[in-house]
């Protein structure tokens, strides 16, 4: 072999070492990106958070987002379905007051019969699933032994409380952020208040909740544990788990990432996508090009959102919903073939891996693949500048040709 050939091989040689080494270096994110499952058909599922127990206002607007949904199906004639995370209870002002204990006032409670009539009727008609939050969007011991004066009037204000003006940190239930950083609450305790929540949701509505979403998404092993126990199915997550809130109030130990399908014993997490949330600037404009990025990568499309969206100012309530069916007519003439379902049914088809829904050869799934790596980007990058990246676009173009 003479000297130029002995360059190419030597070049060749470190070109595979390098690329060996990525490889090597980021094998976890890319096994994680392989085992997550590739969906035939888009979907795009709304979760709307911190409904329930709370400020009447619900009751209209819940009965004006059922009247958008309502307007529209897929071509299997399924409506929209957003999905509710709701709170069961609020504190009884007065009550508090009265003896300085804790009393709560939960949503079967009559005075919060507007809200609980439209979220049945929504139920009814096929564009409500709900799920749970929580008891309440707290834990109730830290907030009675807080020192704060504004806490402790928010407690004993008259019914019903709003929990969105507490401060962000004690809006965490699953540990005690009274003082900072958050402490973990003991075992049993978590287990006696997630079997009280998991009773009374199936008290409220007749039948038990089988997805949870973590009340700002700060929660531990040992509620998820709790969870399980009570027949708890799927866990929504923002692709992460926060296990405490660190000394400056913030979400911290973060274990992840969490992608959908990942599964624990008998619990299926779900992670969210983005946002749909037009009071914070993220429209249906932001929400399609969401759409779009999930279902090119094959993954579903779950929106972030929340009640205050659609209370309070009645001008950007309007405005919210508005944006809600410009959403839905948009994307429905974007992608003819997208699919409503709700989120514990999308974390069914997870689990049972449903050839029916999702992709497993593997010709069909290279490009869905292929998306996903191009949104890794420092490991992306990296590829590109070895020069593998052009290679494996042109294998992914090569399998396409041939599927089809």
């Amino acid at each position: 072999m003479n000297t130029a050939g002995q360059y190419a091989v030597l070049a060749l040689l470190a070109w595979l070492l390098v690329n060996a080494l990525i490889v090597a270096v980021y094998r976890r994110e890319l096994w994680r990106l392989w085992r997550e499952p590739v969906l035939r058909l888009p979907i795009l599922i709304i979760e709307s958070d911190d409904w329930g127990a709370g400020a009447l206002a619900q009751a209209v607007a819940l009965r004006d987002i059922a009247q958008v949904l309502a307007r529209y199906r897929d071509q299997t004639g399924r409506a929209p379905v957003m999905s509710l995370a709701l709170v069961l209870a609020v504190p009884d002002g007065p009550a508090i007051e009265a003896d300085g204990r804790y009393h709560r006032v939960c949503l079967d409670d009559p005075c919060f019969a507007s809200i609980m009539s439209a979220l049945r009727e929504g139920q009814a008609r096929g564009v409500f699933a709900l799920q749970l939050h929580g008891m309440e969007h707290f834990w109730p011991a830290t907030l009675m032994a807080s020192a704060d004066a504004g806490v402790a009037d928010w407690l004993r204000q008259p019914l019903p409380a709003t929990t969105e003006r507490l401060p962000s940190h004690l809006q965490s239930r699953w540990v005690d952020a009274g003082t900072l950083p958050s402490m973990a609450h003991a075992a049993e305790a978590v287990r006696e208040a997630v079997e009280q929540e998991v009773r009374a949701f199936e008290r409220i509505f007749g039948m038990p909740p089988r997805v949870v979403v973590p009340p700002t998404f700060v929660w531990t092993h040992e509620v998820e544990r709790a969870w399980a126990a009570q027949g708890i199915e799927c866990i929504v997550t923002p692709g992460w788990r926060y296990t405490r809130r660190n000394a400056d109030g913030l979400p911290g130990g973060d274990e992840g990432p969490i992608a959908s399908g990942d599964r624990i014993g008998a619990v299926t997490y779900l992670a969210r996508t983005d946002y749909f949330e037009p009071v914070r600037g993220r429209d249906a404009v932001h929400a399609l090009r969401c759409l779009d990025r999930a279902w090119s990568e094959g993954r579903p499309c779950l929106l972030e959102n929340h009640r205050d969206n659609f209370l309070g100012d009645a001008q950007q309530a309007q405005r919210s919903l508005t944006e809600l069916d410009t959403l839905y007519r948009e994307a429905l003439a974007k992608h003819q073939n997208l699919r409503f379902i709700s989120t514990w049914e999308l974390g069914r088809i997870l689990r049972d891996r449903d050839p029916r829904w999702l992709i497993t050869g593997l010709r069909e799934r290279l490009p869905f693949l292929w998306a996903r790596l191009r949104g890794t980007g420092r490991l992306y990058k990296l590829l590109v500048a070895t020069g593998l990246a052009p290679l494996g676009r042109l294998i992914c173009r090569f399998a396409v040709r041939q599927a089809t």
